[in-house]
This record gives C-alpha cells, sequence and structure tokens, in this order.
C-alpha cells in the first residue's frame, strides 16, 4: 500500500500543472469538488466552476488533456505501481485527480462509515484545498456480573 500513496502523490504533482492550464484556457476562476462514500465504495457527488455557465459545463466534458493515471500490475508476489500518461475529458481527469488526493492521504476513507469531503481549486493563486471529514461509529461495552 506504500508504494500505491508514494506513486499517487506523484501522480497528483504531474496532473497539477496540467489542470491548471486547462482550467486558466477556459477561464474557470474556481472549481468545488464534493465526494462521499461508505460500505466500501465512494465516488464524486458533485463538480462545480465558477463562473456557472452551461457552455463551459459543456467544455468541461469535451476538452481532452494529457493526464498522468496510476496504474498498477502484480507481479512477484506485491502490486508495482507507474504512471501512465493518458488522453481524457477534463471533468474526467478532475475526478480522478480528486478521488487520487483522498485516497493517498485517507486510504480506505469509502471504507465502513466512510467519509466525505470537498476539494476546492482555486485557478488564480494558485491553490488546491482538500478538506476531508472521516465518519465512524462510536461505541462503549460494559460488563457486569454479581
Amino acid at each position: 500500500m506504500m508504494g500505491y500513496s508514494a506513486k499517487s502523490l506523484e501522480a497528483i504533482y504531474a496532473n497539477r500543472k496540467p489542470l491548471l492550464i486547462a482550467l486558466t484556457s477556459l477561464q474557470v476562476s474556481e472549481v468545488i469538488i464534493r465526494y462521499e462514500g461508505g460500505s466500501d465504495s465512494g465516488e464524486v457527488s458533485d463538480l462545480c466552476l465558477l463562473p456557472e455557465n452551461a457552455e463551459l459545463s459543456q467544455q468541461l466534458t469535451t476538452e481532452q488533456i494529457k493526464y498522468h493515471c496510476l496504474a498498477g500490475e502484480y507481479r512477484e508476489g506485491e502490486y508495482h505501481y507507474h504512471l501512465e500518461e493518458q488522453l481524457m475529458s477534463l471533468d474526467a481527469a478532475l475526478r480522478d485527480f480528486a478521488l487520487t488526493w483522498v485516497d493517498a492521504h485517507h486510504g480506505g476513507w469509502e471504507n465502513n462509515e466512510g467519509g466525505a469531503g470537498v476539494i476546492t481549486i482555486n485557478v488564480a493563486e494558485p491553490k488546491f484545498q482538500l478538506d476531508h471529514i472521516e465518519y465512524y461509529t462510536e461505541s462503549t461495552g460494559y460488563e457486569h456480573t454479581l
């Protein structure tokens, strides 16, 4: 798992600049990505661009960028991770970027009670912010014998 986390961080840093360039070219000022999960699955639940307009949302699905995807293969009794450059839509790249970043810092966040969060990309600054919440159930047990 440690190899996965290290390569996840490498992917995040490799994709930061291409995402900013693509967002700047579309005159996007801010991106807000919400994600949530639990019971062993999680996904992006909302992706919002500012300024909001229908044309910009359409361009998000048609605009293609070179994106570094995290790939792994099992050999010699363990997983080996590497980055593969692929052409993908900006929408798919932003969604993958968000979940890769969350996994790098909070691996397994979607398991059991799960978690949720928001990623905000301020394109002009440029600043990427990840705010994550983990859900858990707390319990206390007691035993009494008489």
